[in-house]
């Protein structure tokens, strides 16, 4: 879309187009800026998609550690936990 500048200058050339021409220019108008819209849709949801498969890629499952019970009783008699190591 042109800057405000840009349409400022172009009021002069607008204020002198007919009606006819004032809807074609409004109809161009119209659909550069639905053009521009669907273009940034696209880019969105192609942007989302991808942050969704790397989020889904990302995750991790809960794993439980398991221990050998071995281990578990040399872990326990570093604590000095009597009960665990029973």
């Amino acid at each position: 879309m042109a800057d405000h500048s840009e349409l400022i200058s172009e009021l002069q050339q607008i204020d002198k187009m007919t009606t006819q021409e004032r809807l074609k220019l409004a109809k161009r108008r119209r659909m550069q800026q639905l053009k521009k819209w669907s273009q940034r849709e696209k880019e969105y949801n192609s942007n989302k998609r991808k942050k969704e498969i790397v989020a889904k890629k990302g995750k991790r499952k809960d794993y439980k550690v398991h221990f050998v019970p071995s281990v578990m009783l040399l872990e326990a008699a570093a604590r000095n936990d009597i009960e665990e190591g029973e």
